[in-house]
């Protein structure tokens, strides 16, 4: 009976090990050749951040902000050429007990566009985890799970650092919203207890603007959001790409749980 299971078992990891080099032979190539063009889709999605980057004219799109909670106390209509916000129409209706109804105008200057930089830093990292993909030959066999490891697990951080970079906007603190650089993008310029920015989350291009509670050292934010077809589809994109990377990655490790994977030639 034990000679039977250790036959058995014999015959397990024989037929483990002969999977795993046709794995490396014949899947490996493929299923880093389907990331590459999951990852090329999505960054012909995601604007690039100069105009001549891509040989043609960045895509203008207009955009309805409306508030978050309901109501009308905020309007925003924003127009976003490439990875900028290149025109912008807020009217803000201020709740304030001296004047409850008193509206408020700003607006994006033509000479300061406000940059998106999520979108720059997802399309750095897209960018280079391709890179990195393509660093391996073509027509390279891989020899070893390490090698197939070795290229995957740094294009996966790459795609996880764009995702997170989309869905998790940087936090700034008032003083940073405030500061000249910053304001600078609004006309005319806003009042010394208010200031106001524009981010992604997610699918969503947000529009926030703060007013410091006097005597307090807090700020009330009013938001407005709008949803973004081509980052609902750059999302997608690249959760199918972490999940392959993932199913690559655990592959590779249950032939190294379960074999000896000394360096042996292929027959």
């Amino acid at each position: 009976m034990e000679l039977d299971e250790e036959i058995t078992e014999v015959d397990e990891i024989d037929a483990l090990e002969r999977e795993y080099r046709w794995f490396l032979r014949t899947e490996v190539r493929p299923q880093i050749g389907y990331l590459q063009g999951i990852l090329t889709e999505c960054k012909e999605r995601l604007p690039p951040a100069s105009f001549s980057d891509r040989q043609k004219n960045p895509r203008e799109e207009r955009f309805v902000v409306s508030p978050t909670n309901g109501g009308d106390f905020l309007k925003c209509i924003v127009t976003l050429t490439g990875s900028r916000i290149t025109a912008a129409d807020v009217t803000f209706r201020m709740a304030t007990a001296k004047n409850p109804g008193q509206m408020m105008k700003l607006g994006i200057p033509p000479e300061a566009p406000y940059q998106l930089q999520q979108l720059q830093d997802a399309l750095n990292a897209v960018s280079d985890a391709l890179a990195h993909l393509a660093a391996q030959d073509a027509e390279y066999e891989f020899q070893t799970a390490e090698e197939v490891i070795k290229i995957i697990q740094p294009a996966m951080a790459q795609l996880s650092q764009a995702r997170s970079t989309l869905i998790v906007p940087k936090k700034r603190s008032f003083d940073e919203l405030k500061g000249a650089f910053h304001r600078r993008h609004f006309v005319p310029p806003l009042p010394a207890d208010m200031s106001a920015s524009f981010y992604l989350q997610a699918h969503k291009l947000v529009f926030a603007l703060y007013q410091i509670l006097p005597g307090t050292g807090k700020f009330d934010c009013y938001q407005g959001e709008v949803s973004i077809p081509w980052l609902t589809e750059s999302l997608v994109l690249l959760t199918v790409a972490l999940q392959t990377c993932q199913q690559l990655l655990d592959k590779m490790n249950i032939f190294m749980q379960n074999l000896d994977l000394s360096p042996k030639p292929f027959d």
